[in-house]
């Protein structure tokens, strides 16, 4: 048996990832998981190669032994297992009717009993590859093509040296899919029929392919090495050579290869040249341009070009380098000027026509003949679209916007070039020419694409509004050789990018989308002022644009970890793994310093502050005010999501202020939208996160207050439990050390900490907090238990006449219940703290807190039915009107004029006394 220890050798310096199905050959069997979920058995040779590849070798233990266990050297040692595959096992007679029997059943299309038969077969003789063969078939036959390949592959395991066997399973498993687990299996077939036969270059061939295809360019690059040695100046070998070098930045050795085999073409077939095509003189060109070697290239070409064409000795031209006389159409004018050309020695087909219409347009000067305003049937832009783009993409390049879209206009009629790239360099185009609606088709075109497009909404929103070139101006300036620069003196050829390390593309790439970014932002800033005064158009680019910042910051996993407690630290590797490091180390190196951290190998880390130029701070603006905006708009979904947003990313989530402010943002629109769920839900967040302050309680019901809903939260199940944990973390820190240490549980109610990481308790019960469960049980009509946390809240403060009122209506309606045991003591106490609270505000010197004691004592006589005991309380409410109204012109109150002039009209209405109830209308009620 050979094996390939060329191929292993130059394999030595790839990665672990790509050697993955190379270290496998066929002497030993051990269990493989194959084709991705099926099972199977890998055939594997240990060699003595371990030392020339640089893997560790097998130990003592792992060597073969011989008899008794002694270990084997290389000669001598007694005997041992002989190497080698071992001779076919002679099948058993019941094998060979059960086979015969399921090969019958299979002719007659009796797929089942083959199958069974077949399987009872296998359990007999399994290392039968007829038998395996059999079934495959037989899963084939009913269009089963995974249970067929998975057969296929167990049998041609039992028959490791059938090159065509492994092929055939190569070519069953690519045509099931092409996965990457698949190619890979596709390889390891390959790798069977190479270690078979060194020479097969089709299998070569084959596992090149398949290595580029998953990405490992440097073993698809080794693998072509071996090819070429096998056929040395195969054109074949070098076009693929070419193409991975090019991929790989080394278009330096796939030159050098093909100037080796030009050389030795043109020695050999110095005439008549057979192997050596166009093709590969556009490769050679192609080449020299991602050097940057322009003026060589074109040397090269027109050298080339010559000597398929029959005229290397032509070599004259060479002196001529100042225009492309030689490729004119006709001698005359210019090619007859030249003392050494001899018109007729060479037919004319091989100097204009002769050269292909790809190559001349790489001389940079022939773009005509492409001849753009053709539009009939056969023009060549059907034949040649790939040219049409090569040469507008040229002319943009050098800023001649007018002459490139000359070329890139036809091209909507070749579907398969009208991909975004080329939306967004005719856009491009249009812009620089000055047609804004073509250039505006253009990037929205990209958007219905790709509608998180960074190029082409920052596009879309620079485009002038004020100024538009029609398509005759346009036409007319090309006409009169008036584009954007003077064409005459363009270069040749359009500068060709030098080949960029990754590095360096991902550095050229995050410049261009940092320059993006800011001129969105830009942009922004501009409408800002004009969509704030109203303008419709402004405030639609300016939504526009500030959409698009948006997505491209959400864009950056950098700020959105699986984590989210993990703190933001920069963008560099290292900056992410400092993420996953003890908080007490980052805790401690921020201390001294806020802005610098240190690795741990040593190196400072500088956090950032910004993001593409742009302070945290104003991305944070830039998210809310989008927020807001949508959730004027009437699309609070989206509203809402963008603020959840901002809440999540990295950067906000562990900044106090930036937390404040978007809860703040989150509940502004929640009463844009009048949704009390969304209300309660933040205001939750500030009592959890300023736990025991007393403004987070007013906060809760001030929301609650202003949000008008059918199905109030303010009373629901998750408030009303989540209000009391609050208060009975209160009570728990201020009951003594011993009655503590029975209620422990409680302690889980602290939510705020200090700056130690204890947790915050109470020094004082909040009176706040005991009315505000108080309210939640008396809106939920439990009248009995809100008055008991009424009268702690009094006892608290017993001059405030806020909390006696709720104490009285609390008796009051708890009187009118059902349930109500002694009825008329229950009354006398609501009515005696309601006698106290109308003294307490007649006592204000503010006529707005008298016109409410009217007002409401009126009522609460109102809801007993004692109307006699309401009117006059509710005619001095009325009195009291002017002096509310003149004293609210230097502080606000609330008037109660309207809500008592209903119950007064109301009360006359029904003793007919209409009269007064027309009186009462008339002067109060008629706006």
């Amino acid at each position: 048996m050979t094996f390939d220890s060329e191929y292993r050798a130059s394999d030595a310096n790839v990665t672990d990832d790509e050697n993955i199905s190379d270290a496998e050959s066929i002497d030993s069997v051990e269990p493989f998981e194959g084709i991705h979920g099926i099972e199977g058995e890998r055939f594997s040779q240990t060699t003595g190669q371990h030392s020339s590849l640089g893997l560790e070798g097998p130990t003592t233990s792992q060597k073969r032994r011989g008899r008794g266990g002694r270990p084997r050297g290389q000669r001598g040692g007694g005997k041992g297992v002989k190497r080698g595959l071992r001779r076919p096992i002679e099948p058993t007679g019941e094998f060979k009717a059960l086979h015969s029997q399921a090969t019958m059943a299979f002719l007659a299309h009796n797929y089942d009993e083959a199958e069974d038969l077949i399987l009872q077969a296998l359990l007999i003789n399994p290392e039968m590859y007829e038998a395996h063969n059999l079934l495959s078939e037989i899963h084939a036959a009913r269009g089963d093509k995974v249970k067929a390949l998975s057969a296929a592959w167990n049998g041609a395991h039992t028959r490791p040296r059938d090159p065509e066997m492994w092929s055939r399973i190569a070519r069953l498993i690519l045509e099931r899919d092409n996965s990457k687990e698949s190619l890979r299996d596709a390889i390891y077939c390959y790798n069977r029929i190479i270690t078979v036969d060194t020479t097969n270059v089709e299998a070569r061939y084959q596992r090149a392919a398949l290595n580029h295809e998953i990405g490992y360019k440097k073993k698809a690059a080794n693998e072509y090495e071996q090819l070429k040695k096998q056929l040395p100046h195969d054109t074949t070998v070098l076009r693929h050579l070419a193409e991975i070098y090019i991929e790989l930045e080394e278009p330096d050795r796939a030159l050098r290869y093909y100037r080796d085999t030009i050389s030795h073409l043109q020695s050999n077939e110095p005439d008549v040249v057979t192997s050596f095509t166009w093709s590969d003189i556009n490769i050679v060109t192609e080449l020299y341009g991602f050097q940057r070697r322009y003026d060589e290239g074109l040397v090269e070409l027109k050298s080339l070009a010559r000597w398929l064409l029959g005229r290397r000795e032509d070599v004259y031209w060479e002196t001529y380098t100042q225009d492309d006389r030689e490729w004119d159409m006709d001698d005359e004018p210019r090619r007859i000027e030249i003392p050494e050309y001899v018109p007729g020695e060479h037919d004319i087909s091989t100097y204009g026509d002769g050269l292909p219409l790809e190559l001349r347009i790489k001389l940079g000067n022939h773009f005509e003949w492409l001849d753009p305003e053709d539009q009939q049937t056969g023009a060549k832009l059907y034949d040649y679209p790939d040219l049409y783009r090569e040469a507008a993409n040229a002319l943009r390049g050098q800023n001649y916007y007018h002459e490139a879209l000359r070329y890139y206009e036809p091209l909507q009629q070749v579907s398969e070039y009208t991909d975004t790239p080329y939306y967004l360099e005719m856009g491009a185009c249009y812009r620089a020419v000055g047609l804004r609606a073509e250039a505006e088709d253009c990037f929205n075109t990209v958007l219905d694409i790709d509608s998180r497009n960074m190029a082409a909404r920052t596009q879309l929103v620079q485009i002038p509004q004020n100024e538009e070139t029609s398509r005759e101006q346009r036409r007319e300036k090309v006409q009169k050789g008036q584009g954007s620069n003077n064409l005459e003196h363009a270069p040749l050829l359009a500068p060709r990018p030098a080949p960029q390390s990754a590095k360096q593309t991902a550095l050229e790439k995050e410049k261009t989308r940092d320059e993006d970014v800011q001129a969105l932002f830009l942009r922004r800033e501009e409408l800002k002022e004009e969509a704030k005064m109203g303008d419709e158009s402004s405030k639609a680019q300016w939504m526009a644009a500030t959409k698009a910042l948006i997505e491209e910051f959400r864009d950056n996993k950098v700020f959105y970890p699986i984590d989210k407690h993990h703190r933001f630290y920069g963008y560099s590797r290292e900056a992410r793994n400092m993420a996953g490091r003890p908080k007490h180390e980052l805790d401690a190196q921020l201390e001294k310093s806020k802005s610098i951290l240190e690795t741990y190998d040593g190196q400072q880390i500088q956090v950032p502050e910004d993001y593409c130029g742009i302070a945290f701070h104003v991305w944070l603006d830039i998210f809310l005010e989008y927020g807001m905006a949508l959730a004027e708009a009437g699309d609070i979904k989206s509203a809402y999501e963008v603020i959840a947003t901002a809440f999540h990313t990295n950067v906000f989530f562990h900044s106090p202020d930036s937390q404040y402010l978007i809860h703040v943002c989150w509940f502004t629109c929640a009463l844009i939208a009048n949704d009390d769920e969304t209300l309660c839900n933040i205001a939750r967040w500030f009592m959890k996160d300023y736990q025991f302050v007393t403004d987070g309680y007013r906060l809760f019901t001030a929301l609650n207050r202003l949000c008008d809903s059918e199905n109030s939260w303010f009373n629901c199940g998750p408030s009303q439990k989540y209000i009391l944990r609050q208060l009975k973390a209160v009570d728990f820190s201020l009951i003594g050390e011993a009655r503590r240490k029975t209620l422990f549980q409680e302690r889980a109610s602290y939510t705020t900490k200090d700056s130690n990481g204890d947790p915050i308790q109470a020094d004082d019960m909040d009176v706040a907090l005991l009315m505000l469960y108080g309210h939640i049980l008396y809106a939920g009509k439990s009248y009995a238990y809100a008055v008991n946390y009424f009268l702690r809240a009094l006892a608290l403060d017993p001059t405030n006449a806020t909390i006696k009122l709720s104490l009285a209506l609390g008796y009051l309606h708890y009187a009118l219940k059902r349930q109500a045991e002694n009825r008329h003591h229950i009354l006398m106490q609501g009515l005696a703290l309601l006698l106290e609270y109308y003294d307490s505000r007649q006592e204000s010197s503010s006529y707005s807190e008298k016109q409410e004691a009217e007002f409401n004592v009126g009522h609460a006589y109102h809801i007993l039915g004692l109307t006699h005991l309401a009117i006059p309380y509710y005619e001095r409410c009325l009195d009291l009107s002017m002096a509310v109204q003149a004293e609210s012109m230097s502080c606000k109150g609330e008037d109660f004029v309207n809500e008592a002039a209903v119950a007064l009209q109301g009360f006359w209405a029904a003793s007919e006394n209409v009269e007064k109830a027309r009186e009462v209308t008339e002067r109060w009620m008629v706006i």
